[in-house]
């Protein structure tokens, strides 16, 4: 493992399994702000394999593709290419490392360079994307975040539409918005105030129309937050996956930010939505990954991290 630290955050990289961010310590606190799955264990996974079955929470990197897909009769993994093989590392100095990770399928480069500077309260990565091949291919791309959740769980994401995707079906919504045929405007109750006494439930979301780059999760009881902010104009899309103890006994939300919606490339490609890396051409971008103290409202974030 890789450790970047400094007085207000712990940082824990596993460069062996996808360059997942497993732990992200908020010292202030004293807890680590990700989910962790409490059954599956962090093991070397194989190429291909079913992410379900080897996800232990963290934050992972997706690309090219978030849902399993054939593509130009290529199978490419749930998850996409990189989450389950080994990265480089490329130590740069005592605040920064960079990763990098080729595509088995797909012949890109992705990097992604942490740097966690004295007494900051981000986690800063940039992030890279090269077609290193012969002809260009399409992608989707996306980051991957998972949260513990309790009854003391809010959701903050400054988007105007949701879209239901898939699972048990929202509580108290229309039925066209349960079949998927409608949006309904953000933001839905249910889904930024977490309650447990809710029946089991698992569900799948996309939002879109962002009016700014960025997400956050708080939990004024445990006086826990975190943020990701990003460009809008690469992320345009969150996927959020909630799990409310209806999908292999777990609680946890996933909110992510994400190039396109559909979150499997082939139906992205369908929809029109999926990017196209030209032969030789990069795509970079910058996200910052934030731990603060909730406040009552949040309005963005500062490029400080501090809270609007």
């Amino acid at each position: 493992a890789l450790i970047l630290e400094n007085s207000q955050i712990k940082v824990t990289v596993l460069p062996k399994i996808g360059a997942k961010i497993y732990e992200y310590l908020d010292k202030r606190t004293g807890k680590d702000l990700l989910f962790h799955h409490p059954r599956v264990e962090v093991r070397p996974p194989v190429f291909g394999a079913n992410v379900d079955n080897w996800w232990t929470g963290g934050i992972d990197d997706a690309f090219p593709t978030g849902q399993p897909a054939t593509v130009n009769g290529e199978e490419i993994p749930f998850l996409g290419e990189v989450w389950s093989m080994p990265w480089k590392v490329e130590p740069l100095s005592p605040n920064s490392i960079k990763l990098s990770r080729m595509g088995v399928i797909t012949p890109f480069l992705l990097e992604k360079t942490l740097t966690l500077e004295p007494d900051s309260n981000y986690l800063q990565v940039d992030y890279s994307v090269t077609n290193i091949g012969t002809t260009s291919f399409p992608y989707i791309w996306g980051i991957h975040p998972a949260f513990p959740i309790s009854t003391d769980t809010r959701l903050h994401v400054p988007a105007e539409k949701c879209w239901y995707v898939d699972g048990t079906g929202p509580i108290g919504t229309s039925e066209e918005f349960k079949k998927g045929e409608k949006f309904q405007q953000w933001p839905i109750k249910s889904l930024t105030e977490i309650s447990s006494k809710d029946p089991l439930s698992w569900e799948y979301y996309y939002l879109a129309d962002l009016k700014d780059g960025w997400l956050a999760v708080t939990d004024h009881v445990s006086d826990t937050g975190f943020a990701i902010t990003f460009d809008k104009a690469v992320f345009p899309n969150i996927h959020i996956w909630m799990v409310n103890g209806g999908w292999r006994g777990i609680r946890t939300i996933a909110v992510e930010p994400w190039t396109a919606m559909p979150a499997g490339l082939d139906h992205a490609i369908t929809a029109g939505t999926a990017g196209q890396l030209q032969v030789g051409q990069t795509i970079s971008t910058q996200v910052k990954m934030i731990v603060f103290t909730p406040p009552t409202h949040i309005n963005g974030f500062t490029e400080n991290g501090e809270v609007k």
